[in-house]
């Protein structure tokens, strides 16, 4: 990514999301009818790549939830009804530069109480893991109504979006050719950014 400033940065992500958007739809999503049948097919995809990234208790840094989170995210959104702007990838790179900060901050403080807080990607990960749980996709009871659930399904997106710019960050070793893959999202670097304030900007969710 070539980008120096942090609104470039997020039009990169967003057209670079986009065209996952357009893959999904033209090839995955669309061996069903519109419809219920494909509304399936959605909840199909949503179910099978949220066991796939809870089954990852422990992050590799060789990219293999790459291509779960990117299925689960154009999923979620295609299920919410929802898009994702420049300014939501935005605010995502601002999150993850700031708790890269705050944690380097307190790495002493840390080391000297004996806890492991984790890298970004493994804070990000608790969270995105448990607002799936929430959203009832990994199986098992869910004891909340189809309302909260459908929140919680957009907080796993949020919190989606930060995972997979933080684990494209920490993946070490990949091969950045010409594809706009993870080693292209890891490529993200915003200088003189980092002393942001977390943003949040929260995925509307169509009533």
């Amino acid at each position: 990514m070539t980008a120096t400033d942090p609104r470039s940065a997020a039009v990169q992500l967003h057209d670079w999301f986009e065209s996952i958007l357009r893959l999904t739809e033209e090839s995955l999503f669309s061996i069903a009818p519109e419809g219920p049948h494909r509304d399936a097919v959605v909840l199909d995809t949503l179910k099978r790549n949220a066991r796939m990234i809870l089954s990852q208790a422990d992050l590799d840094n060789e990219g293999k939830l790459y291509g779960p989170l990117c299925f689960f995210l154009a999923a979620a959104c295609r299920r919410l009804g929802t898009s994702l702007a420049a300014g939501h990838w935005r605010a995502a790179m601002n999150n993850v530069i700031d708790l890269q900060n705050r944690l380097v901050s307190a790495r002493d403080e840390s080391y000297a109480v004996g806890l492991d807080i984790g890298s970004p990607a493994v804070v990000f990960k608790r969270e995105f893991d448990e607002a799936i749980r929430e959203s009832g996709l990994a199986g098992g009871a869910s004891y909340l109504g189809k309302e909260d659930r459908e929140f919680a399904l957009g907080l796993a997106i949020n919190w989606g979006m930060r995972l997979l710019i933080a684990y494209a960050l920490e993946c070490s070793g990949l091969e950045d050719g010409d594809r706009k893959d993870i080693a292209w999202v890891g490529s993200v670097r915003i200088p003189g950014h980092g002393d942001h304030r977390s943003e949040v900007m929260a995925i509307a969710i169509p009533n």
